[in-house]
């Protein structure tokens, strides 16, 4: 449920929950107002600190925590309350700002380690493409969006000749290599955001709205790129690319991938470069 509500939050802008956060505050404020001076309501006004400071940004947590406490000491005042010196009430207004600020502050700073810690996790350490996991992710939410009613295309690249690389050159250059290619991949690709390296010597493209024939010009110049590349370093490298196409986009993405990496082993039969677009029509198998 928390998950689910947190989705619902991420989806509106942060224009729209910025608003939303001043409306809850005048809302606690009235609330706070009407239920007088002896019940407190501090912990309900981090409600839209926490709001702003986690799903905005800081500066809108920080300006939500002044505006807080500049409600609550309207309130404070309108509902009654008398202190035996005016400078208490001041002094309070201080000590509950400072609260209100740390709060946002800190909420702010949790989710920037958090996000970092998630991009990290989501990241191949050596290319700086997205990992497998988070191309599941990435892949699931362009299916949710064409809700079956777009076409749809996925293809996955394989290298092979990268252990007689290792074995005569060293791992460093094998590694420089692999690099290389991953960003001619991503660099080739229409949506670059959706190549993912999902193996050791393999790559997998997304290409959301698009059919197998427009899959085709894309993967033929990834296919060329690709290409020279491996005559710039003159190394025996092999370069296979297996795709499957859909008429409309299928709602999970992991039978596509189970076809295409069939097809793959199918075509590694051979020493020669290749690549295979295969168009799948029975959505059914793919459901």
């Amino acid at each position: 449920m928390i998950r689910a509500l947190e989705s619902f939050i991420e989806c509106r802008s942060k224009r729209a929950i910025g608003a939303c956060g001043i409306v809850l505050s005048i809302l606690l404020g009235y609330l706070d107002l009407i239920t007088g001076v002896e019940i407190h309501l501090l912990l309900l006004y981090l409600i839209p600190i926490f709001l702003g400071s986690w799903f905005v940004s800081r500066e809108m947590g920080v300006y939500l925590a002044f505006f807080g406490s500049l409600i609550w000491f309207v309130v404070d005042s309108l509902g009654g309350r008398v202190y035996s010196s005016l400078w208490i009430a001041y002094w309070n207004l201080l000590m509950r700002t400072g609260v209100f600020v740390i709060f946002a502050v800190t909420q702010a700073q949790l989710r920037a380690k958090l996000d970092d810690l998630s991009n990290l996790a989501a990241r191949d350490l050596l290319t700086g493409l997205p990992n497998a996991h988070a191309f599941y992710e990435l892949t699931a939410k362009e299916t949710s969006r064409a809700l079956g009613s777009t076409p749809m295309t996925l293809a996955c690249v394989d290298i092979t000749g990268f252990k007689w690389v290792n074995h005569r050159f060293g791992y460093p250059t094998g590694d420089q290599m692999l690099c290389s290619i991953a960003q001619t991949i991503r660099a080739h690709a229409p949506r670059p955001d959706l190549v993912a390296r999902t193996g050791g010597t393999s790559f997998s493209i997304l290409l959301p709205n698009t059919t197998s024939e427009e899959a085709n010009l894309v993967l033929q110049e990834v296919y060329k790129a690709l290409q020279e590349d491996r005559r710039k370093y003159s190394h025996p490298l092999t370069f296979y690319v297996s795709a499957l196409a859909c008429p409309k986009a299928p709602k999970t993405i992991a039978e596509l991938l189970h076809q295409a990496d069939l097809q793959m082993d199918r075509m590694k039969g051979g020493k020669k470069d290749s690549i295979q677009i295969a168009t799948v029509e029975n959505l059914a198998a793919l459901n």
